[in-house]
């Protein structure tokens, strides 16, 4: 990483946020920190250290508190690596601020609960002329989470508690745990800092205001801080890990691999041939091919889902007669203005916007950095992604 400012070449540093006590784990694990829990007999903490290697990550800050020592002693023989131990609870914040002199002026801010296999070099790209930037999550589940909501510029407007969501919504984005921080930001903080707890999450981050961003992003998530989920993790990331990782042509469907007739769904279909040879050629270079397309037929009362589907079949066996092979489908029934009342909600799922990219990339190991969209709309099929390469058809 070359700092633009000076031109000198600079280590991309992680520093881990692993004090954790694992209260609502402590009847599983109660030996070890939380991070440290074992995944597979391998500390949770060891994969996230061996994905950030794999992205170019050689500087480490681990910031430890309850039994230190077992993170200490694994990761003593880590190359360039510090740890420091707040010896009473800091917060996020604090943590942070008590490590300030071991940051670089620019450094990754990851959860140590948290496992999320992005691509750290898009939100570096997006983050370098940004004060703070935090990759965020799509979910369906906001009722767990409640959702960030973010401006067409990806500035973040506000944290939405999961007690205060809207009606109409259905889906968001959620921290991902990620931070890409510009360590300038936080310099009038630490000037102030004696030690006290700060949360670097509701203190320091709503005092940003248009200096805040989100940038949604894809990847396999799983945070371990309920039992449910660290048993869940046990097999999700190491089968994770095991994928080879390969971009996509995500290819919209109706105007794209069909014509676009009127809601268009069953067999009765004609596909569009000049769009074949196209997705051939990114199906020979190793990419995996997804369909993603808007079925506003379906809140609209205008066929069934079993027509959807069958719709999807027929596309899938033309396809795979030319050896063509679609690994995954996505496909969102929701329109605001639906009759069907449970499909008339407003959605990040429906294209423009990006929910079907992302709910894909938790699905598939797909490297999103080389990946491209395929469709025949600039309305809709320009995706709401600024690392994504997009191509619409004349």
């Amino acid at each position: 990483m070359i700092n633009l400012h000076t031109g000198v070449f600079m280590k991309r540093q992680a520093v881990i946020l692993s004090g954790g006590f694992g209260t609502r784990l402590s009847h599983i694990v109660s030996d070890v920190p939380k991070p440290m829990a074992p995944i597979k007999d391998v500390p949770f903490l060891d994969y996230i250290v061996k994905a950030l290697k794999t992205y170019g990550f050689d500087s480490f800050v681990f910031l430890t508190g309850y039994k230190s020592e077992f993170i200490e002693d694994y990761f003593k023989d880590l190359d360039n690596t510090v740890f420091v131990k707040e010896e009473t609870a800091l917060g996020t914040g604090g943590a942070i601020l008590n490590a300030y002199g071991n940051l670089q002026d620019e450094f990754f801010v990851i959860n140590g609960d948290t496992f999320f296999d992005i691509d750290y070099s898009l939100l570096e790209d997006f983050g370098k002329d940004k004060p703070v930037t935090l990759a965020l999550r799509y979910t369906n589940n906001i009722e767990r989470y409640g959702f960030v909501d973010i401006d067409d510029n990806f500035v973040i407007k506000s944290f939405v508690e999961k007690g205060s969501l809207p009606e109409n919504r259905i889906d968001g984005y959620i921290n991902g745990g990620i931070y890409y921080i510009h360590k300038k930001a936080l310099k009038s903080y630490a000037q102030k800092f004696n030690g006290e707890f700060i949360s670097l999450e509701t203190e320091i981050f709503p005092k940003l205001g248009n200096e805040l961003y989100g940038l949604p992003m894809g990847g396999c998530f799983i945070d371990i801080g309920i039992p449910e989920d660290y048993y869940r993790a046990q097999d999700l990331i190491p089968n994770w890990i095991s994928k080879e990782s390969k971009p996509a042509l995500f290819v919209d469907k109706d105007g794209t691999l069909i014509v676009n007739t009127e809601y268009p769904h069953g067999k009765d279909f004609e596909i569009i041939d000049s769009t074949v040879d196209i997705v051939k050629s990114y199906a020979e270079k190793n990419y995996h091919i997804v369909m993603v397309t808007n079925q506003a037929g379906i809140a609209k009362n205008k066929f069934t889902f079993d027509g959807m589907k069958e719709g999807f079949e027929g596309i899938k066996e033309f396809y795979k007669s030319k050896d063509i092979i679609f690994d995954d489908i996505e496909f969102c029934p929701y329109h605001k203005d639906g009759v069907i009342k449970d499909y008339a909600y407003d959605t990040i799922l429906r294209k423009p916007n990006p929910g079907m990219i992302l709910s894909a990339c938790e699905k598939l190991k797909i490297n999103l950095k080389n990946s491209e969209m395929l469709g025949d709309n600039k309305d809709i099929d320009n995706i709401k992604l600024p690392y994504l390469k997009c191509n619409i058809l004349k």
